[in-house]
C-alpha cells in the first residue's frame, strides 16, 4: 500500500515537472571577452558565461567593464553587447526573436535573417520597440531610460514600448513581431516636440532618441564618420565584415 502511494506521488511529481512551460532554445554565446555573466531563467545565481554556451528564453546576460559579448540567435541574427550592458532573451523561435535591453549599448546585424526571408527581430527598451526590417543598427538604453537608435544599413521601424502605450491608455503596437505599415522617414520639427505614439520608419543615416516621457527627436548623422570615431561601432563593422566573408 505504501509503495503504491509512493509510486503515485512520484508519478504526480513527474507530471507536474513535465507540465511546466519549457524555455525555447534562443541561440548561443558566440563571443565572450572579459567578464560576462549569465543568469539562467528560473535561477537566482549569476554564473560566468563561456563561449558556445547555449541560451534559452528567459536567460539574462550582463557585460561588465571592458567586456564584450556576441549572441548568435537560432534565426541567424547577431546581437553584440558593449561593456556594462544587460539584456534578456524574452522569446525565440526559428521564425523570430524578441530581446529586451535593460541598460547599455547593443549592435544588431540581421543580414542573414533578412536574406533568408520570413524571419523577424524585435528589440524592446523601456521607452521604445525596434522591429527590424533592415540589417544593421545600434541601440543604447541610457540610465535615465531614454533610448538612442542609430541605423547604419537598411530600415528599422520604431514604435512606443508597451509601458508607453499603457501610459497613454492604449496599445499602438501591431500584432506579432513586425509592425504594419509605418510612415516614411521625415524630419521632426524641433527636438522633443512630439510624443512617439505610432510606428516610425528610420532609415540608414538617421537616428532617433526617445525619452522616458515618450517624446522623441530625430536627426541625420554621418555613417562613415560614426564608423571611424565610435570604438564600439568600429569594432562591429570589422566583425560584420568577417561574418560576411564566412557566409
Amino acid at each position: 500500500m505504501k509503495r503504491s502511494k509512493a509510486l503515485a506521488y512520484a508519478a504526480f511529481c513527474i507530471a507536474a515537472v513535465l507540465s511546466l512551460p519549457r524555455a525555447e532554445e534562443a541561440g548561443r554565446l558566440s563571443i565572450v571577452e572579459g567578464k560576462v555573466s549569465l543568469l539562467r531563467s528560473g535561477s537566482e545565481k549569476w554564473v560566468p558565461a563561456r563561449p558556445n554556451m547555449g541560451l534559452k528564453t528567459g536567460d539574462q546576460l550582463y557585460t561588465r567593464e571592458e567586456s564584450f559579448a556576441e549572441v548568435t540567435y537560432v534565426t541567424g541574427a547577431v546581437l553584440r553587447m558593449d561593456e556594462n550592458t544587460k539584456i534578456t532573451l524574452t522569446a525565440a523561435s526559428k521564425t523570430g526573436t524578441k530581446t529586451k535591453s535593460g541598460v547599455g549599448n547593443v549592435w544588431v546585424n540581421m543580414r542573414k535573417l533578412v536574406r533568408t526571408g520570413g524571419k523577424k527581430f524585435e528589440l524592446a527598451t523601456p521607452t521604445a520597440l525596434a522591429s527590424i526590417r533592415g540589417t544593421k543598427f545600434n541601440a543604447t538604453t541610457n540610465p535615465d531610460s531614454s533610448t538612442d537608435i542609430a541605423v547604419f544599413d537598411g530600415t528599422v521601424a520604431v514604435g512606443p514600448s508597451g509601458d508607453a502605450g499603457e501610459r497613454k491608455g492604449e496599445e499602438k503596437r501591431p500584432d506579432g513581431l513586425a509592425p504594419g505599415e509605418v510612415p516614411g522617414p521625415e524630419e521632426v520639427p524641433g527636438p522633443y516636440e512630439v510624443t512617439l505614439e505610432e510606428w516610425r520608419s528610420i532609415i540608414a543615416g538617421q537616428r532617433i532618441r526617445i525619452r522616458g516621457d515618450g517624446k522623441f527627436s530625430q536627426e541625420a548623422f554621418d555613417v562613415t564618420e560614426a564608423r571611424a570615431k565610435d570604438a564600439f561601432v568600429k569594432k562591429n563593422a570589422a566583425l560584420d565584415k568577417k561574418l560576411e566573408e564566412t557566409e
